[in-house]
């Protein structure tokens, strides 16, 4: 398990609860409960939360990994717009905090060797 990834996992579950609420809006105070839009979002926000729990149960190796990682750096991304656009501003620095920690292992030159 990478622990690592998993906190990307609790952090893009932190964007699901943000965004689950903006949707739901328990007290009607986000002017964005119900619509498409937060839909969106909500929906982004879950499957960015499974796919880094996917990397962090370490399941795939080589391309699959790398791909999985754009893929996820991409719809975090577009859930951070969508928080930004839905003026859920908290969703959208999450998000965008959640696709900047799926980049930054990319270009770490720091190695772990077994010892």
């Amino acid at each position: 398990m990478r622990i690592g990834h998993l906190a990307i996992a609790v952090l893009a579950l932190c964007g699901v609860v943000l965004a689950f609420l903006a949707y739901t809006a328990p007290f009607g105070t986000t002017g964005v409960d119900g619509s498409i839009g937060a839909l969106l979002a909500l929906i982004g926000a879950v499957v960015t939360t499974f796919g880094a729990t996917l990397l962090a149960l370490d399941k795939l190796s080589g391309r699959k990994r790398v791909f999985l990682i754009v893929f996820l750096v991409f719809t975090a991304g577009l859930t951070a717009v969508a928080g930004y656009f839905l003026m859920q501003f908290l969703l959208a620095i999450i998000m965008a905090a959640t696709a900047l920690a799926l980049i930054l292992p990319l270009f770490s030159t720091f190695r772990r060797s077994a010892a």
